[in-house]
């Protein structure tokens, strides 16, 4: 019996090691334009880098001008740990807000908040022409953690069938 509870807590102890960093939620390690910058020509695009990959399904990325209006144009782009939103023509001058909403790879929502400031109006952005978005997912980290439940899973039904099988000890 203290064969079986040894295996059940090592096995159990693997699985919490294993998925402690795979469940950590993404966080952002930078923005481009910085948060709280200042900039004389407005930027074609505003780029969003995270600590780990980032799902492609459900990313929304808003960048608002100083009066409200959504200057974000064209589909964002999702590549491993990098989320790219081009702008349109940003032709008012003052603090422009960066509203974004991503999915981690573990699959929890992320709220992010920035904004940085256009000094001079007038400026239209210089999107690239003819960009395609692509769009690319990770889900190693929900599979790992998926497969590591169904190992502990048969792990303990095999303890289960192994404790089962002795002849009780009289």
């Amino acid at each position: 019996m203290r064969r079986l509870i040894a295996v059940l807590v090592a096995s159990l102890l693997a699985l919490v090691v294993s998925t402690g960093v795979a469940a950590a939620h993404a966080k952002l390690e930078s923005m481009t334009p910085a948060d709280g910058s200042s900039m004389a020509a407005p930027p074609s695009k505003v780029i969003l880098t995270f600590n780990e990959p980032i799902g492609s399904n459900g990313t929304q990325v808003q960048v608002k001008s100083p009066s409200g209006v959504n200057v974000a144009s064209g589909n964002v782009q999702v590549v491993d740990n990098t989320v790219t939103q081009p702008v349109g023509a940003m032709i008012e001058a003052g603090r422009y807000q960066v509203e974004a909403r991503v999915v981690s790879a573990d699959g929890h929502p992320i709220t992010i908040s920035g904004s940085f400031t256009v000094t001079h109006a007038g400026h239209p952005a210089n999107a690239p022409a003819g960009t395609t978005p692509q769009a690319t997912s990770d889900d190693s980290n929900v599979v790992t953690i998926v497969a590591m439940c169904l190992v502990m899973l048969v792990v303990v039904a095999l303890a289960i069938v192994i404790v089962r099988r002795r002849p009780a000890a009289r």
